[in-house]
This record gives C-alpha cells, structure tokens and sequence, in this order.
C-alpha cells in the first residue's frame, strides 16, 4: 500500500517540536510519510532523527517586502512539487496564506489550516496592528473560505472557542469545516509528578518568550508588589527573547530585573519539566493566546495556575478551582492571586490536583493526537 504523504507547513523548527512533534509521529505510526517547511534554527538534526523529512525555508514572520514573499510562494511551489503531498497542514498566518494559495494553484485537496500564532497583530492597539489584522482577515477570508473558486477538502483547526466563533461570525470559514482541538497536547507522567520538589520558600514561575504580551511586565510588577509587602517568594522567570517579534523585551531589561534581584531570568531552558518540579505556582499573564503549552505543562505536573480570564488561557483554568483567573494588565490583582496560593499551602495541593484531573482528562498528548490523526484520516 502507497503511503500518503503529509506535510505541515509552520514558521520555526522549535515550534514544531513543542507543539506538532507528538502529533507528526503519531501520523508515522499510522502509516503516513511526514514532511515539514519552516525556518531552520536548532532542531532540524533532531526532527529528522525522529524520522520526519526537513524543508528548509527561510520565512521572515515580519516581512513585507513583496520580492521576498514572492520568492516564498516560489519556494512553497518547488516544495509542494518536489513531495506532491496528498495532505497540506498550514499552521500560522504565512503558511496558511501562501501553502493555500500554492494547494490551489497545484489542484491539491486536502488542506487542514490552523490559524494561530496571531498574538501581536490581535493584542496591539498600534495603527500598523489594526492595518495588519484587517489585511490578514482579508486574506484569510479568500483562502480559509472554499466557495472563493476552490474544490478542496478543507478543514480549519482552532485551538479555543473564542476564535473558532470569531472567524464563523465573520464569515470566514465555514461551519461545517471548523474543528476545535484544544491545543497542542501534554504528556502526563506520574512517575515524573512523585519527583516533585518541596520548597521552604514558595517559587512562582512564568514560562514563555519574553514578549510583553505575555505579561512579563505585568508579572515582574507583582512581584515588586510583593516585595514591598514583605512575602516571601522566589519569581522566575524562563524563556529568551525573540528579535523576530515587535513585542520582545530587550535582554539588557531582563538582566536588569535579574541584576535588582526582583525577578530570576533563567533564559532558555532545554528541561521545563526540571524547573516545574521546583515550581510551587505557574504563571502566565498573556493578553491572548491560542492555547497555551506551558499552562498545560504547570497542569500535568500538578501545579496551581494564575493566568489572565482572556482568549485561550481561560481554557486551562476554572476559577477557584485549578487557579485564579485576573483580567490582562492588572498587575495588583495579579499578585492578590499569587499571594493567596503563596500564604495557603493546603490550597496550593488541592488546586495541583485539580489541574492534574484537568490536563488528563481533557489535555493529555493521546486526546490531541487522537483527534488531529481522525482528521487526516478522513481526508
């Protein structure tokens, strides 16, 4: 039997292995060849070691220039008819524009599109944000909608419901091809949770890029808050810059904040799971998101949340149950939560375990990939 062939279309190789490795592997078991395009930084040695074949194609997230993005369609073109793939998987804005623009081009049918990764362009109130947020919609609605000239068998991923009900409304997609797959799926090791350490001195942690739109000044605030209130904490803070991004923080800020001793930046870190075993509270102040990894990764190992009540972050977290739900940019209520889980230790466990109920019962990586692999199947 011919295998069908796959690829997944995304911006960078470190995305792919947080939140589609599980999923490409899932479908080689399954029997399908898996390719993936995107941007070459450190992880291709280690996706190809995984069995899955590299494209490698250098895809500025920022770019405008038309010759260079004209170059891209080129080079998606080469791609698409180097594999002839019987399935297209575009993940993020420029992936899903340009590999659906090429999918049409080359009559190919089965495209699934998942737009997510749209933090900056939906969170930012600049001129240049809402110019681009309108022109992305646009283009999404000619490629994302299948009565613009089209025969393929589309489906559209969603990570959280508000944006599936966002781009229904809007007349983007259609219902009938709009799917929700809560995220990218965690891994629950028991094993692993039995590690965890105790800590004299609790230690609240945040875990992402250093954007400001994940609310690291809204984070690194509170925990000044708490500072001058004389609880005892240890705040950490893991995760690089990214100079792709607008929102990035400067890294001379970062080791400044270290340097005051207000906050720990640990930078990159290649183990999460080591620094959430020594986590007491995972923090995530993010204006938006898609769905959030890391607090399914703070679920899994059984950790309290504090995140704010926002597009895909409330998926994560019941009020008063797993964690606390503050709105975005509220620094002070930010830490009234933080400080809460901090003074009650008993509240801490019993709100761990709950997030560990969460994350298995409606998180886990076998749920993902067991939905994302019934999609290729029926195309």
């Amino acid at each position: 039997m011919i295998k069908k062939k796959i690829i997944i279309n995304l911006t960078e190789d470190w995305f792919f292995v947080s939140h589609f490795l599980g999923r490409a592997l899932e479908a080689k078991k399954a029997g399908y060849d898996v390719y993936i395009s995107c941007n070459e930084e450190h992880s291709r040695k280690y996706i190809e070691e995984n069995g899955i074949k590299f494209f490698s194609l250098p895809l500025d997230r920022r770019g405008i220039n038309p010759i260079y993005e004209f170059y891209l369609l080129l080079k998606y073109l080469y791609i698409f008819n180097k594999i002839k793939p019987d399935i297209i998987h575009n993940v993020g804005p420029k992936p899903i524009i340009y590999g659906s623009i090429i999918a049409k081009l080359l009559k190919i049918k089965s495209v699934i599109n998942a737009p997510i990764g749209m933090g900056f362009v939906f969170t930012s109130s600049s001129l240049k944000a809402k110019l681009l947020k309108n022109i992305l919609l646009l283009l999404f609605k000619f490629t994302l909608n299948k009565h613009h000239g089209s025969n393929q068998n589309n489906r559209v991923i969603f990570e959280n419901s508000d944006d599936m009900n966002f781009f229904i409304n809007a007349k983007i997609v259609n219902i009938n091809e709009s799917i929700l797959i809560r995220g990218a799926g965690v891994e629950i090791d028991e094993k692993l949770i039995k590690k965890k350490k105790e800590n004299k001195i609790p230690t609240i942690s945040l875990v992402a890029r250093m954007l400001k739109d994940k609310g690291i000044y809204e984070f690194v605030e509170a925990a000044k808050i708490l500072h001058y209130k004389k609880i005892k904490a240890r705040f950490l803070l893991i995760g690089d810059i990214d100079k792709k991004n607008p929102t990035s923080l400067k890294q001379s800020k970062l080791e400044e904040w270290n340097d005051k001793k207000i906050i720990e930046w640990l930078g990159w870190v290649n183990d999460v799971n080591r620094i959430l075993l020594e986590t007491d509270i995972l923090c995530l102040p993010s204006y938006r998101e898609g769905l959030p990894k890391c607090l399914l990764e703070g679920a899994a190992i059984g950790l309290p949340l504090v995140t704010t009540n926002t597009v895909g972050c409330k998926e994560v977290v019941l009020e008063g149950v797993n964690g606390y739900l503050v709105p975005i940019k509220e620094s002070k209520k930010l830490s009234l939560a933080i400080q809460k889980l901090i003074e009650d230790k008993e509240l801490r466990i019993k709100m761990g375990k709950e997030s560990l109920r969460i994350a298995k019962s409606e998180f886990s990586s076998e749920i993902i990939n067991s939905q994302t692999l019934s999609i290729y199947d029926e195309l």
